[in-house]
């Protein structure tokens, strides 16, 4: 008999980068999977149609808190069928996972980039990179899970990218001389899309006063619509690209993006990028809980949003994988009162420096080789000997 295992997650990048390649390896093992989605402020409102399409068979989610806390307790009592053998969380705060798990009367394990609180609830926490592990392991959550030795380092799903989800447009695997492709990641909530967007095209056109013959391109992610990618044809000024594989990736010579997974793809595609962060785009960005709450206030709500983010990036340094990984400055990180042709002023001169873009590869590729690979693999391999050994 097939084991089943619950698996939660939140919002696009973690059900993209993380669940989709664990429930892929967990399918292939023939496991009874399940997904729940829990409540998450940076949901596009595509994450049930992704993981449908992705072939996970039990999707649901996602709904509100209390309904989201109802239905995990009925899951986990088994009021449609047996309850899950083992809860996996990928993204979210950790609270969900234990809730189940406590109904469940399940193993609770994560799979995690940073520290969380309550991950001493979990049989075992799985992440990416030494660096991480030793974050985790020094805070006081994580001190007990260090000494039980439940800190594991599996490697980073978000490396086991498919080779071949959209490929590019036919005849373009080559860069013509003098013909720089830069791509432009503008975020997977059309809410940030509709901001971003402007800006990347303003971008783009100041980039083409110097590179008349730039290919441009916008890469939209696995979420978003056909109606929009069709947009983008039809205007011509950004070639749209689906994102969300390493195909989509492929001949790119720089890059501009905004913080998140996006840059751990670019960093294990050895992709030269930048992460620029506009402070007039923090009035875009959502925030989690009271601060979210606030943030939704009439007339004063997105003031204290932009107030709330700004003093947030002063205390967390860096914001680009890389560079937080190798604790220095891989690729550059422009954040402030920043316009696009600042932004165009720096993208160009990198272009120019071939001497520039060799050595950020080469840094890029020495680091997503310090991870160990097939963590899906890892994962899956330690969850089953763990439930036979119960």
């Amino acid at each position: 008999m097939s084991r089943k295992i619950a698996l939660l997650t939140n919002g696009p990048g973690e059900l993209w980068g993380w669940v989709r390649p664990f429930a892929a390896e967990l399918l292939r093992r023939c496991w009874d999977v399940s997904l729940r989605i829990l409540p998450c402020q940076f949901a596009s409102g595509e994450e049930r149609r992704i993981a449908l399409a992705l072939g996970i068979p039990d999707v649901s989610g996602p709904e509100s808190s209390l309904r989201t806390a109802l239905s995990l307790r009925k899951f986990g009592k088994g009021a449609n069928g047996t309850p899950p053998d083992a809860v996996v969380q990928l993204g979210g705060d950790l609270l969900w996972g234990r809730m189940l798990a406590a109904s469940a009367r399940a193993p609770l394990f994560c799979y995690s980039y940073g520290r969380k609180n309550g991950i001493e609830r979990c049989a075992a926490l799985f992440t990416a990179y030494r660096e991480m592990a030793e974050s985790i392991a020094s805070s006081g959550e994580g001190q007990s899970l260090q000494r039980t030795g439940r800190i594991l380092l599996a490697g980073d799903l978000a490396a086991e990218l498919p080779d071949t989800f959209v490929h590019a447009p036919d005849g373009e695997d080559r860069i013509p001389e003098g013909r720089p492709r830069v791509a432009f990641f503008p975020g997977s909530r059309e809410h940030i899309r509709e901001y971003a967007v402007p800006l990347i095209r303003e971008l783009a056109a100041a980039l083409r006063e110097s590179f008349p013959a730039l290919d441009a391109r916008i890469i939209l992610s696995p979420f978003a619509s056909a109606g929009e990618e069709e947009a983008f044809r039809r205007s011509g000024d950004l070639i749209p690209v689906r994102g969300g594989s390493k195909e989509s990736l492929r001949g790119l010579d720089f890059a501009v993006t905004q913080p998140g997974t996006n840059t751990l793809e670019l960093m294990h595609c050895a992709v030269p990028f930048l992460v620029a962060v506009p402070f007039s785009s923090l009035r875009h960005i959502p925030l989690p809980g009271v601060a979210g709450a606030l943030a939704n206030i009439p007339l004063i709500g997105p003031a204290l949003r932009e107030a709330a983010l700004k003093a947030k990036g002063r205390r967390t340094g860096f914001v680009a994988w890389p560079n937080r990984l190798a604790g220095r400055q891989v690729v550059d990180e422009l954040i402030g009162d920043i316009s696009a042709r600042d932004v165009a002023r720096v993208v160009g001169g990198h272009l120019l420096d071939g001497e520039y873009l060799a050595r950020t590869r080469k840094s890029l590729a020495a680091l997503s080789s310090s991870a160990p690979r097939n963590a899906a693999v890892f994962m899956a391999d330690h969850i089953e000997r763990m439930l036979a050994e119960r």
